[in-house]
């Protein structure tokens, strides 16, 4: 920090009252400048840097579309290579896991106290049997109403936040839903699961907080398959 000393007072009979002393505040003055003339510098050259990088995914996207067409066109008549559907299926299918470990365990957690469907299991496990009923009434090609889907799960019918919460979780997956139909390729949930059976790593995945060498005891969230290949395995829950 620089402090600033008060301006010099000079007896007018001294030897140095004819000299004319700079302004002290000069140096700070011109420190000023310097780092304002550096921020616009900076400033320019971060507008031209996003410039560049505006320009370069430009370019990325129109290669990804180009090479999409030229995959698609390459494989239209083979059935055994990935084309650019399997791309799109890809891209859906990390919507998908999102969907699944953010909105439906958020409404899990908020709600599983309120569904009689789960009252009768150890507390630890209620949000997670409560996203897995979710998930045969979300992930189906037979999607029914919130109403309809509040009467499955037992939930209280009269209560207006949970019919809402869950018709804004219902839009999401029947938007996910259009997209994955749009995509093309013949694709279905999995949901089947034998209880008290070890793990398959081919087919399954334990729940973060799951045991992965404990048995199976049900499924949180089914597996998406596209033409017999899975894009994501089942989240299971295992013993703890």
């Amino acid at each position: 920090m620089i402090f600033l000393s008060p301006r010099r007072e000079v007896p007018e009979d001294s030897p140095a009252a004819g000299i004319e002393w700079g302004d002290e505040e000069d140096p700070l003055q011109e420190l000023l400048d310097q780092a304002l003339v550096r921020i616009d510098q900076l400033e320019k050259s971060a507008k031209a840097g996003e410039h560049e990088h505006g320009q370069l995914r430009r370019r990325l996207d129109r290669l990804e579309r180009q090479l999409g067409a030229l995959m698609a066109a390459r494989t239209a008549e083979r059935d055994d290579l990935p084309g650019a559907e399997h791309g799109e299926h890809q891209a859906l299918a990390r919507r998908y896991r999102t969907l699944v470990e953010q909105r439906l365990l958020n409404f899990a957690r908020r709600y599983s106290e309120r569904c009689d469907r789960v009252m009768d299991h150890p507390e630890r496990e209620r949000s997670y049997r409560l996203m897995g009923l979710l998930s045969q009434q979300l992930f189906t090609d037979d999607l029914k109403s919130s109403r309809e889907i509040v009467r499955r799960l037992h939930l209280p019918e009269g209560d207006g936040h949970i019919e809402n919460a869950l018709t804004t979780l219902r839009g999401h997956c029947s938007e996910l839903a259009t997209e994955i139909q749009r995509a093309g390729l013949h694709h279905s949930w999995g949901m089947e699961c034998t209880p008290g059976v070890a793990l398959d790593p081919a087919r399954q995945e334990q729940w973060p907080s799951c045991d992965e060498g404990a048995p199976v005891l049900f499924v949180m969230a089914p597996a998406y398959i596209v033409n017999g290949r899975s894009y994501c395995l089942q989240y299971v829950y295992t013993s703890l």
